[in-house]
């Protein structure tokens, strides 16, 4: 198998892809697939390793001793390699030839270090790990291409690693070995025997991985360190403003993802995301424009096209709504929202068959989708409905949604169209309470009750 080695080459589009969940589009790498492997140095492998090398190093007693000797030093660079995984069976053969294959990889990685006066050690993964003094990152490339180019010859397999150097703008000594897994981590996404120098993109895959864990203020760090190393990252740049975002600190999300915009103005996701920043923040003028840019750049992308639609029938232009809304339901037809909206425009446009299809759709892509449910109820009884199919469906959206006025306020018209008044007054007082003007219609519906009482 070939030992072949992989550089980003400033390729970022290699590994990304844009993940919408149905907020901000993020520049979001897979992480998925990144699972660190936290399985420990087996017993058998450690004492094999042992064996053969009785001053071997662990973890941190590795760790500490290296950069021990390297305290007189002005640079250095840290390597971590990984065996790229070889099939999926786990018999006891296979992790007996895994075990000699990371002994081959340590005698390869020690004959190395012999050479260029490195110190290596074995992780508790059972990654191995070397410290070359007086090297860059380059330097350490080229090792790097002919210690797997050996491996390959030597195993028939490959590894992949990650290289990190000190100094690295404001980074601590320690912090190098951590840096060079988070290398290791982006080498992952360019396949078998690859190896990568950490760098922005490291960082912003670092992030991401913190982002998936919920942890924010930590993916900011991060991002904002990737800015150190590449100012121009435009990625990094939206991430960083995706998190802002996230954090309700619109201001900085804003000015991110200008800064996106500074750098590449045909940017989608940084059109559409500073199109969201701006509707967040009520400035609705400036959304509808960024989201029709974002269109512009993209038409084959159904967010801006639906946020457009969206804005354009709260507006009441419903006929220029459906346009919009009609191409988002095109390009992401499983999104039930889309179909809703549009069911919105068809009403709106007196196209009562055409807005009941909408919403049956609506509501067979999202059972749980209250507002269709409504709307649809209403509609029946339009259309003169078993008044009890048109109750199921008012009552339905009032159940999934109990705190919304023009819900309660729609199930109580039913309940007086039917003459079912206590129930009425329920629900047109429930709807008074939440906010919306059901003044008349309880004034209506006591009187009326009154009269029967009397």
């Amino acid at each position: 198998m070939s030992g072949k080695i992989k550089m980003t080459a400033g390729d970022n589009a290699v590994f990304q892809r844009r993940r919408s969940a149905r907020h901000f589009l993020f520049s979001k790498t897979e992480t998925g697939q990144l699972a660190d492997d936290r399985r420990k140095l087996s017993d058998d492998a450690h004492q094999l390793l042992q064996s053969i090398y009785p001053d071997l190093l662990r973890d941190r007693g590795f760790e500490e001793r290296a950069l021990k000797a390297l305290e007189s030093v002005s640079r250095f660079a840290a390597v971590v390699i990984q065996p790229d995984p070889v099939g999926r069976e786990k018999t006891a053969a296979a992790d007996a030839g895994a075990d000699n294959r990371l002994v081959q990889l340590a005698d390869i990685l020690m004959s190395v270090c012999r050479t260029q006066n490195g110190m290596w050690g074995v992780m508790e993964t059972g990654k191995l790990a070397g410290f070359f003094p007086e090297k860059e990152g380059p330097q350490a490339f080229s090792l790097v291409r002919g210690l797997q180019t050996r491996v390959a010859e030597t195993t028939r397999q490959t590894v992949r690693v990650g290289i990190a150097a000190y100094p690295t703008i404001s980074y601590k000594r320690s912090d190098i070995l951590t840096n060079a897994t988070k290398a290791l981590n982006h080498a992952l996404f360019f396949g078998p025997g690859s190896a990568v120098i950490f760098d922005s993109v490291s960082l912003n895959i670092s992030a991401d991985k913190l982002f998936e864990k919920g942890d924010i203020p930590a993916a900011i760090e991060e991002l904002k360190t990737a800015l150190e190393l590449d100012p121009s990252n435009v990625n990094v740049h939206n991430s960083l403003g995706v998190c802002f975002g996230i954090q309700g600190n619109y201001t900085r999300a804003i000015e991110a993802f200008q800064t996106v915009i500074s750098l590449e103005p045909g940017e989608y996701m940084a059109l559409y995301n500073l199109g969201l920043a701006y509707l967040l923040t009520r400035k609705r003028s400036l959304a509808l424009d960024f989201f029709l840019k974002a269109d512009k750049v993209s038409d084959n992308a159904y967010e801006a096209a639906f946020q457009a639609g969206k804005l354009y029938l709260e507006e009441e232009e419903p006929e220029t709504a459906r346009n919009y809304l009609e191409r988002a339901a095109k390009l992401e037809p499983k999104f039930g929202a889309v179909h809703r909206y549009l069911g919105d425009c068809h009403a709106a446009n007196n196209m009562p068959r055409e807005a009941i299809a909408a919403y049956r759709t609506a509501i067979k892509l999202n059972p749980r989708d209250a507002a269709a449910m409504s709307a649809l109820g209403c509609l029946f009884e339009a259309q003169g409905e078993n008044p009890e199919i048109t109750l199921v469906f008012c009552r339905e959206s009032v159940g999934l949604a109990p705190e919304n006025a023009l819900f309660r306020y729609r199930l109580g018209l039913q309940f007086f169209r039917q003459n079912r008044l206590t129930e009425a007054l329920q629900e047109f007082r429930k709807a008074q309470e939440l906010g919306y003007d059901a003044t008349e219609d309880i004034s209506q519906t006591e009187d009326r009750l009154g009269k029967l009482a009397s």
